[in-house]
């Protein structure tokens, strides 16, 4: 085997797998609850505060009705309500004065949250507001009954992010309360096509997606007294937050059990507009499906340069499918192949790691055993992986290497940490299993098999910062 790769392939290796974590070493939070610590502070009444010990405020405001909201210094809540007009409860980021430039800073959340009751109307997700000029904007993940464009305007466009489709759409408001007291302002929204209950959200993909929609141009509008023209441009945020929204008579509950907003958070792929289309200027190639053979394809199908989709993708493939150059996900890859699939060059996920032509490589997907040689039809048989290898010094990846450019083991246990930390915890496929506390001393092998109770290798982050792990109990 070339036991030898050139600055430029490492380079390489470093760009694509710190693009592979930031999404496929993403906390799942429908599988995480993060739960209530304390009693919690109630609130009655309309109320803005801040939220102690964390970066985020609440807010609950209501016409008519009874409600009452609890928040924790964790950021999850929860609240009730009855015969509410209108009804809102909410967690997140709040600016003062004139807000904050929403290209500023990259806001994210993940959540999961429990619902019940009933409503005329109701919008859950994202919400806030914006000055110069005031906007009432939502991200609406989920509702009590689907928004319609009677209500939400006519669509402008679409965003594909986050695994699904979303509508744009943009209405409004006439003499209707507002953050200035009441006024004539636009609402912007984003509505999910199918609603979940948990999840993660690229917000500033969102607010992206508007600024190129809307660009300060006058539109016709419909609106809540019929509809006018009016400016349509997203200005600076004055609040960014989770909501849950109902109203009409509204009577029901919501309980929010993981919460986690920040505003530096990591950019979902954003896999296909039918919108605001960019100019080819020949170096991009096809955003969506198709063939898209120049520069990036960030959609299913053949794309030279970066594949972030299936199919076929020289270059980096971070999906299933062929992949010439580094292939993150199942299928066919040339070059590095992380996941399942035949790849020559080096597959790390159970098959081939470094025949030449096709080389089946057999081997387990827990990268205990490898298939080190061969080429052509080898179909490798879980040989041992060499002894007289580099080790790895400090944060491994899933190509470790050494300064010399040699292609290192993976260790066998990472040494006791140093420092008290959180890491979450994937598996060697990147799905989430939960977190591990380690404390000054501990063995991170031993603790990780004493929480899961299984061999293999996990993938542990905390901040910024990945290593691998090899229980072998």
């Amino acid at each position: 085997m070339e036991k030898y790769i050139s600055k430029a392939v490492k380079i390489g290796a470093a760009v694509a797998f710190g693009l592979a974590v930031s999404n496929a070493f993403a906390v799942d939070a429908c599988n995480e609850d993060m739960g209530h610590p304390g009693n919690g502070t109630n609130v009655s009444g309309n109320k803005v505060g801040g939220i102690s010990g964390t970066p985020w405020g609440f807010e609950q405001w209501y016409q008519g009705g009874n409600a009452t909201m609890t928040y924790y210094n964790n950021g999850t809540f929860k609240a009730n309500w009855s015969g509410s007009n209108d009804y809102l409860t909410r967690v997140g980021y709040q600016y003062n004065g004139n807000g904050i430039s929403h290209t500023t800073k990259h806001f994210t959340v993940d959540y999961k949250y429990t619902k019940t009751g009933n409503a005329s109307y109701g919008y859950i997700g994202v919400y806030g507001w914006t000055k110069n000029p005031e906007t009432e904007y939502y991200i609406v993940d989920d509702w009590y009954s689907k928004p319609s464009e009677q209500y939400v305007g006519e669509k402008f466009g679409e965003i594909t992010v986050d695994g699904a489709k979303y509508t744009i759409h943009a209405f409004l408001r006439q003499q209707e309360p507002s953050k200035s007291g009441t006024s004539t302002f636009v609402q912007f929204f984003s509505i999910r096509e199918t609603p979940r209950q948990c999840g993660h959200i690229d917000i500033s993909a969102h607010f992206k997606k508007w600024d190129e929609l809307f660009t300060g141009q006058n539109q016709q509008l419909r609106g809540s007294k019929g509809g006018a023209s009016a400016q349509l441009k997203f200005g600076n945020v004055t609040e960014v937050m989770l909501m849950t929204e109902a109203g009409g008579g509204a009577t029901g509950s919501v309980d929010y059990t993981y919460f986690n907003m920040s505003d530096n958070g990591e950019a979902s792929p954003v896999t296909s507009s039918t919108s605001a289309t960019t100019p080819d200027n020949g170096n991009t190639g096809d955003a969506g499906a198709g063939q898209g053979m120049g520069g990036m394809n960030f959609g299913g199908g053949n794309g030279g340069g970066f594949n972030f989709g299936g199919g076929n993708g020289g270059g980096f493939n971070f999906g299933g499918g062929d992949g010439g150059g580094f292939n993150f996900g199942g299928g066919d890859g040339g070059g590095f192949n992380f996941g399942g699939g035949n790849g020559g060059g080096f597959n790390f996920g159970g098959m081939n790691f470094g025949g030449g032509d096709a080389g089946q490589g057999g081997g387990n997907s827990d990268f205990s055993n490898f298939d080190w040689g061969g080429t052509g039809t080898n179909q490798g048989s879980d040989t041992p992986a060499p002894t007289t290898t580099t080790p790895v010094s400090s944060n491994p990846g899933i190509t470790p290497v050494d300064n010399s450019g040699v292609i290192a083991a993976l260790p066998s246990e990472i040494k006791a940490v140093n420092a008290s930390k959180t890491y979450k915890v994937f598996n060697s496929t990147g799905r989430y299993l939960g977190t591990i506390q380690a404390n000054n001393g501990t063995n991170l092998s031993d603790a990780l098999f004493a929480k899961f109770g299984k061999v293999g290798i996990y993938m542990l982050r905390s901040g910024s910062k990945t290593v691998s792990v090899k229980v072998a109990h």
